[in-house]
C-alpha cells in the first residue's frame, strides 16, 4: 500500500504545471505575470525556445526581471518554464541517496518534494465511497545560502517560495476528483532544514543546505467510479 500511495502522490507532483506567461515592458524591463508560482532571484527559466534567463529581481505574483548571461539584449515574454520539482520519497538514508546518485548540481533537482514515508493507513469496506485513507509528511524544499543569509532571508527567499509551492500542490490534488478535498492541513517552516542537535546545531537531512516547509495532511481516495465522489 505504501508504493500505491507513493506512486499516487508522484503522479500528482507530476501534474503541477511549471509553466508561467509573461508579458515584457522595456520602459521597466520588467515581465509581468499573473502568478510567479515558487520561482525566486537565482532560478534560471527557458522562454518557448529554449533560450535561458537568470531571474535577478521578483515582486511575487506580479513580475520578474530577468537577464540572458550570453546576449543581456534578449528580453523574456510570453510562455516561459520554471524548475520542475524534483519528486522524492522514502527514508532519511534512502531520499538522500537517490537525490545524490544523478548529479551533483543541485540547481538541477530543486526544489524537492519529499514524501517521508508513509506511516499508516486507514482502508475502508464495501458500502464507504473511500478506498483509502492516510496521514503523510511532505516537505518542499529548496538551496539556501547558509553564509549570507539571515533567518529573515530564508523566509523570503526559499520559505515563502515553498510554500507558494505547496499551494500549487494542494491545488492539484482539489481539483482532482478521486481525491477527497483537502481542506485542512499543517505548515511546519524551516529557516534551515535539519535535525537540531544537543549543541544547537543543524544537520542537514540531505545533503545539501536546504530550507523550506513541512506539509502535513490527510490523502483521502474513493473508490473506482465512486457515485458520492465530491
Amino acid at each position: 500500500m505504501t508504493k500505491d500511495v507513493t506512486t499516487q502522490l508522484q503522479q500528482l507532483v507530476g501534474q503541477i504545471t511549471n509553466v508561467i506567461t509573461g508579458v515584457y515592458d522595456s520602459d521597466t524591463e520588467r515581465t509581468f505575470v499573473c502568478s510567479t508560482k515558487w520561482l525566486r532571484v537565482g532560478k534560471t527559466v527557458k522562454d518557448q525556445n529554449d533560450v535561458e534567463f537568470v531571474i535577478t529581481e521578483i515582486e511575487p505574483g506580479e513580475w520578474i526581471k530577468a537577464k540572458n548571461i550570453l546576449n543581456p539584449t534578449l528580453f523574456l515574454d510570453g510562455v516561459f518554464t520554471i524548475p520542475e520539482p524534483y519528486f522524492l520519497a522514502g527514508t532519511k538514508l534512502s531520499a538522500n541517496r537517490e537525490w545524490t546518485l544523478p548529479t551533483n548540481d543541485v540547481r538541477q533537482k530543486t526544489p524537492i518534494i519529499w514524501l517521508l514515508d508513509a506511516i499508516r493507513y486507514r482502508k475502508y469496506g464495501r458500502e464507504n465511497p473511500l478506498d483509502f485513507e492516510t496521514d503523510l509528511r511532505v516537505f518542499f524544499l529548496d538551496e539556501t545560502d547558509i553564509v549570507n543569509y539571515y533567518t529573515l532571508d530564508h523566509r523570503e527567499n526559499v520559505v515563502e517560495p515553498m510554500t507558494e509551492l505547496i499551494n500549487e500542490f494542494l491545488n492539484v490534488v482539489n481539483e482532482n476528483q478521486i481525491y477527497k478535498r483537502v481542506l485542512e492541513f499543517d505548515l511546519i517552516t524551516f529557516s534551515r532544514f535539519g535535525v537540531e542537535s544537543e549543541n544547537g546545531m543543524f544537520e542537514n537531512i540531505l545533503d545539501a543546505n536546504l530550507s523550506g516547509v513541512e506539509l502535513r495532511f490527510t490523502l483521502a481516495k474513493f473508490k473506482e467510479n465512486c457515485k458520492n465522489c465530491i
